[in-house]
């Protein structure tokens, strides 16, 4: 395996009990490739580390040749020290896939069309997010919730705690409005080059999440104090950079057998 590849990714939303994301960034032509390549790897490095970080991958489109996969951590310690020691038992996991059987054309081939891009670290912001209800659901429930629709926002300069006030005021709008939906906000910390805050909105489908809008809109509109109180973007504070829907693989399983 590439060695940018091994240390960019060393670097299920299971938010209740991690702070820290790690997002990493591929593109690749061949999907089912890289979710090969990759249960290789992170299966051996849980045999060999008993490392488990709720590590997911998700699809930016299906007609897109883009890949996140995303890494969990308790705080900032905890991912410095599982990197660490991920770090120092490379060997020993390359050993571990060297002993099993597999078809050298998989690695041949992820070799030849891979591309990785970027590696950013994320602090997860619970004051700004809308998660509570979503933790609510049952384990089932929520592995059902597959659509994605990440927007990366960059804030200007000493604007931060603009944005913020805003997230926190259209928080307490729809709580009030009897408006609830799934909503993760995210610091960036490190390499997330134009954005410094992420929201990642879930939800089942596309087609649910557009229903949805629709109707958290209608409720809101219909709001007494709508005209009022509309909380509305600052362009010259903050801007949204890019937002993109993507799709986790409920079929990316970790597994150490």
């Amino acid at each position: 395996m590439k060695k940018l590849i091994i240390f960019t990714f060393l670097v299920s939303i299971n938010i209740s009990s991690a702070q820290i994301m790690v997002l990493f960034e591929a593109e690749t032509p061949d999907k089912q490739n890289m979710s090969q390549i990759a249960q290789n790897w992170f299966g051996a490095v849980k045999s060999v580390t008993g490392d488990d970080n709720g590590i997911t991958m998700h699809h930016k489109g299906w007609g897109s040749k883009g890949v996140y996969f995303v890494q969990w951590f308790k705080d900032m310690k905890d991912m410095v020290t599982t990197m660490e020691s991920q770090e120092s038992k490379t060997k020993k996991v390359m050993e571990y896939i060297q002993s099993k059987p597999s078809d050298p054309e998989l690695l041949k081939q992820f070799n030849s069309i891979t591309d990785p891009k970027q590696s950013s670290v994320w602090e997860y912001v619970p004051e700004l997010s809308m998660m509570e209800d979503f933790m609510k659901l049952s384990v089932q429930e929520r592995n059902k919730m597959a659509y994605r629709r990440f927007s990366f926002i960059n804030a200007g300069m000493n604007s931060g705690g603009e944005f913020e006030m805003f997230r926190k005021k259209g928080k307490e709008l729809d709580e009030k409005r009897g408006v609830s939906y799934h909503v993760a906000v995210f610091r960036n910390i490190f390499g997330g080059k134009d954005a410094d805050y992420l929201t990642i909105l879930i939800d089942k489908t596309r087609m649910d999440y557009m229903n949805n809008f629709i109707n958290r809109m209608d409720k809101r509109r219909k709001a007494k104090d709508w005209k009022t109180n509309r909380n509305r973007w600052d362009l010259t504070k903050y801007n949204t950079v890019k937002t993109e829907e993507v799709y986790k693989n409920l079929d990316f399983k970790i597994s150490s057998n």
